[in-house]
């Protein structure tokens, strides 16, 4: 990214710019305080994302530019059971929890009898798998992409369940000693353009554009 960047400003080639392996980062800052930002498309991290819902990854993917591999329910067979995620708004219901741990059981169990009792191919039996089972994705993604993304899923009107796993993210990214640089870009849009754009939806935390500002 450092190469790139100095490469718009200086007379020097790319490549010699590049041996001398040298960072600076103020200069890095400052071309993103500048709203240079295509300087971050030069960084590229795969991240290992476990166990997240299919209504999860169906809001994730709708990101276009990244890259996915997402696990099959057409070529992995759940005769075994499936993982599936409780939303807190049932948890706390422990009888509604129960009932909602039934329903999944039941579920499982007839896709199950499904492919050992009927034969069913796994991409048929698939059909009957609820939104609220797991599921895995690798996903490669550019810094500047990432940002664009933590705008709008660290959002507090965010889904939570998305919303935890991009809080994990930047985690994951604040851990890492190349990439936590990185870090203090991801943030909710509001924290960029310093108003609320979601309007009769705003969480209240900052002001809204009122009509006519």
């Amino acid at each position: 990214m450092y190469t790139a960047a100095r490469t718009c400003y200086s007379a020097d080639t790319p490549s010699s710019i590049h041996r001398r392996r040298e960072v600076n980062d103020k200069l890095v800052k400052s071309v993103i305080k500048m709203g240079h930002h295509s300087v971050l498309e030069h960084i590229n991290i795969t991240f290992a994302i476990d166990n997240i819902s299919r209504a999860c990854s169906h809001q994730l993917v709708r990101h276009r530019i990244a890259s996915y591999s997402q696990q099959s329910q057409r070529y992995v067979n759940f005769k075994k059971g499936f993982g599936y995620v409780i939303p807190p708004t049932i948890g706390v219901n422990k009888e509604l929890e129960q009932e909602y741990i039934d329903m999944m059981d039941n579920l499982s169990g007839f896709y199950k009898y499904m492919v050992d009792v009927y034969d069913m191919p796994a991409e048929d039996a698939r059909y009957l798998i609820p939104n609220a089972c797991c599921t895995n994705i690798t996903m490669t993604v550019n810094a500047r992409e990432l940002i664009e993304m933590c705008k709008l899923r660290l959002c507090d009107t965010a889904q939570w369940e998305i919303r935890t796993m991009f809080e994990s993210i930047k985690a994951c990214v604040s851990s890492n000693r190349h990439l936590r640089f990185l870090s203090e870009y991801l943030s909710p849009k509001c924290e960029w353009i310093k108003y609320c754009p979601e309007g009769k939806k705003s969480c209240g935390k900052i002001a809204t554009l009122k009509d006519g500002e």
